[in-house]
């Protein structure tokens, strides 16, 4: 089995690196060897590894940057997407494509769907949709796995953000009228990975996050106990009273409930958040 690995260096790329089986061979590249956003790297590269199968987890993922960055965030997850899928579908390789929750709205009070209605409140989930698109447009044979919420002891994330504040006994404002479910990386790698080896899943777009539905204050404040010597403060405040670049949506709670009919258990918080945590305080001594 040959992979590429596209967005190496983030959170998700450097758990599918970590969890790849070894008698893959994988090309785990970061933006210096493949930037999703330059057509000709995108061709050069797909037709010089020739892979079997395309993992595309590359995107910019700054949700308040995105506003103030609309054409570099369209380049890289409208059409960085699109020339992934062209190329993937032109020289035979499968395409897995990640995505996002913040393609919807919020505004609904029962988990999304596949199937339901996308509308985004920002820059980066509007973008990240026409990503979605045009993979789904440009390579007949693509999967679409919507996450949300992603954490782990790699790379940037919510989770390290806290961890380091609290660690350093400063106090945090978070708000607690976002609502979501945290998923550990890896185990959106070892899903994506089982996907690769079983086969069977059919082309579109499925859901996949962790089995905790909480708000970001609930999160922060389960860091927070986690570390025991702190004596940080974590601070409820709302969405209007952070004043963030970019609007997010209040609910966005993902429905799970067609891939685990597949037989794929969602993503354990209790386990991913006592793994994470023990590494970056292991990390931290």
């Amino acid at each position: 089995m040959r992979v590429l690995l596209t967005g190496a260096k983030g959170q998700l790329g450097q758990s599918l690196s970590t969890y790849m089986p070894s008698d893959w061979v994988v090309l785990a590249a970061d933006k210096i060897l493949l930037d999703i956003a330059n057509e000709q790297n995108v061709y050069d590269v797909i037709s010089y590894f020739k892979p079997d199968v395309v993992i595309n987890t590359a995107a910019f993922t700054s949700v308040d940057d995105a506003e103030k960055n609309v054409d570099v965030s369209k380049q890289v997850n409208f059409l960085g997407a699109k020339y992934v899928a062209q190329a993937a579908k032109k020289y035979g390789a499968k395409l897995i494509h990640v995505s996002t929750d913040y393609v919807f709205d919020g505004k609904s009070t029962v988990p999304y769907t596949e199937e339901d209605k996308v509308k985004s409140l920002n820059v980066y989930g509007s973008t990240k949709h026409l990503g979605e698109l045009a993979v789904l447009e440009n390579h007949s044979d693509a999967i679409v796995i919507r996450t949300s919420w992603v954490y782990s002891e790699y790379g940037k994330n919510f989770l390290r953000t806290i961890f380091n504040f609290v660690q350093r006994n400063k106090d945090v404002k978070v708000v607690f009228d976002q609502i979501g479910a945290p998923t550990y990386a890896p185990d959106i790698a070892k899903l994506i990975i089982d996907i690769i080896k079983e086969n069977r899943l059919e082309p579109g777009i499925y859901h996949y996050s962790g089995d905790t539905v909480m708000s970001w204050y609930d999160f922060a404040q389960k860091i927070a106990e986690a570390v025991i010597i702190s004596h940080s403060k974590v601070e409820r405040i709302s969405s209007a009273e952070y004043k963030a670049e970019a609007e997010r949506p209040s609910y966005s709670v993902l429905n799970c409930d067609k891939i685990e009919k597949l037989g794929y258990k969602r993503s354990c918080f209790a386990k991913g958040f006592y793994q994470s945590i023990s590494a970056l305080i292991k990390e931290s001594k």
